[in-house]
């Protein structure tokens, strides 16, 4: 299933892409867009704002805090081939020894699973399906901050998680994006996810972006930095021609893994 499949009623599936997409939409729009009257419109954006799916706003709808993360079962199933081709490149690149940030995210969960390999990492994450990954490795030192638990990714987000990352400096924080501009910046969809993400990447000596290329695509409201500050990007196509330009000003290592090239590009 895929996030043009949330609710199994394709008008309310196409709502949710609108407000997606454009971050913010009025009813009249809706209306217009969906061929239906304003207040069918109403009416839907009431349901899905109950279910979390979106925002209701006076005259409109906005985009859900986490709408990626309201569908997090789903993207378990996407692009997991390509997931896991990152996921054991990132793991190549951290060496023995390391101290790492791990932030939440399906694609982090697989790079954990590949890391499992590794000896004597101590480990900080904010995700307790990744600490539930690493934890078996009796070499790891698994770390996660007290905070407030969200249901729907196993994110442990709040002021205290944040002061909990600000106390360690990591060699290597390991994260996933929810878009990146063709200028280069990191959006995120939640702000208070978001947070932590930022306080991860200014404790930490190397940023390794992990971004399938949907992201390159994508949207996202909350900005949490700009690849200048990313050692690398491991992805599984090459990004736009402006962006890949981009990254090779900002001498930021590309690292494509895809089933169509022979070896990574760096």
């Amino acid at each position: 299933m895929s996030l043009t499949e949330l609710t199994g009623n394709p008008r309310h599936d196409q709502l949710i892409q609108l407000v997606a997409k454009r971050g913010y939409m009025n009813i009249d729009e809706l209306a217009q867009l969906l061929a239906v009257s304003t207040q069918t419109v109403r009416r839907d954006i009431r349901k899905l704002s109950e279910q979390g799916l979106i925002t209701r706003h006076h005259g409109g709808a906005g985009r859900a805090s986490s709408v990626i993360n309201t569908a997090f079962e789903q993207r378990e199933l996407s692009y997991t081939e390509e997931k896991i081709a990152i996921a054991e490149a990132i793991a190549d690149y951290i060496p023995d020894r390391s101290t790492v940030f791990i932030t939440i995210g399906t694609t982090v969960e697989h790079i954990a699973r590949a890391l499992m390999n590794h000896s004597h990492l101590r480990i900080i994450t904010n995700s307790l399906r990744v600490a539930h990954i690493l934890y078996k490795n009796t070499e790891f030192e698994v770390m996660v901050p007290g905070g407030t638990l969200r249901p729907n990714n196993g994110g442990i987000i709040g002021p205290s998680a944040v002061t909990f990352v600000e106390g360690f400096r990591a060699d290597y924080l390991i994260t996933s994006v929810g878009a990146i501009e063709a200028n280069g910046d990191l959006l995120e969809f939640d702000v208070n996810e978001s947070s932590i993400v930022k306080a991860m990447m200014t404790h930490s000596r190397h940023i390794l972006l992990a971004a399938d290329h949907t992201k390159f695509h994508a949207s996202a409201a909350v900005e949490i930095g700009n690849t200048r500050l990313v050692t690398a990007l491991f992805t599984d196509a090459p990004p736009p021609l402006p962006l890949e330009t981009l990254l090779q000003q900002q001498q930021v290592e590309l690292v494509v893994t895809s089933a169509t090239a022979e070896e990574p590009t760096l």
